[in-house]
């Protein structure tokens, strides 16, 4: 199911998947634009229905897997009845059909002396910005991108010997445990129902996303990665659409 763009044109859309595949979808950057702050995205009107129609066809075997914390991904989303990987799958919530899914294992916290740390970083470097999360904290630097080193630095001195690593994100970088990835993410949806014996198939935009794309792809599933398959959410929204149409007809 691997596409071939043609070089002096878009990508050419992927063949629909059918009635038996499981979606694993990116948020930021997929569904929704990449913007200059976290909470100053704008999502379209459509598409918590989408994601809705798209559970409904698919027995519920749909799941948002994104690094945003899971009240911010719930509350952009409208909270449609799918499941909900959150913090790169290291708090998982189902709902709807999706609801039976067990938590994963809980991961560390990192420590209260890094979380203050990280704010008297940032607020020494105007222009950062810190998002914290449950299990980590992310410094974005989209504002001062000649920031971008030094916050990656800091971070990775932090976690040196420890049970974290750092990850790099759209002009971010972020603090989070080893523990858990947006494949772990997959592969625990993958053992329960909805999901479960369905063929997984993972959209996302960067570089964490391929670990989601991987884990399809070891359970006989593909995935998807914007810009190589997809130009930007709303082809991606429109491709959705067309899959929904395609279960309800």
């Amino acid at each position: 199911m691997e596409q071939t763009a043609f070089s002096d044109g878009p990508p050419v859309p992927p063949p629909l998947p059918g009635s038996q595949a499981a979606l694993f979808l990116d948020l930021d950057g997929t569904l929704i634009e990449i913007a200059p702050r976290p909470d100053a995205v704008v999502v379209p009107p459509h598409l918590p229905g989408l994601l809705a129609r798209l559970s409904t066809g698919l027995g519920g075997a749909v799941a948002i897997v994104t690094g945003r914390g899971l009240e911010v991904a719930r509350g952009l989303t409208q909270s449609p009845p799918i499941a909900f990987a959150a913090e790169h799958g290291t708090i998982i919530q189902g709902a709807g059909a999706a609801a039976g899914v067990p938590p994963m294992p809980s991961p560390p916290s990192p420590p209260q002396a890094w979380r203050k740390a990280a704010e008297d970083f940032a607020r020494a470097h105007p222009g950062l910005l810190l998002e914290e999360k449950r299990h980590g904290f992310v410094l974005h630097f989209r504002a001062v991108p000649e920031l971008g080193p030094a916050a990656t630095a800091f971070l990775e001195d932090l976690v040196q010997g420890s049970d974290f690593q750092v990850l790099p994100a759209h002009a971010a970088a972020e603090l989070r445990p080893r523990s858990a990835d947006k494949g772990t993410a997959v592969r625990w949806l993958m053992q329960h129902p909805p999901f479960a014996g369905r063929i997984p198939l993972f959209i996302g935009d960067d570089v964490t996303d391929e670990y989601g794309i991987s884990a399809c792809k070891e359970m006989g599933g593909t995935g998807y990665r914007i810009p190589r398959d997809f130009p930007g959410p709303a082809a991606v929204h429109a491709w959705l659409l067309r899959i929904a149409d395609s279960l309800s007809a």
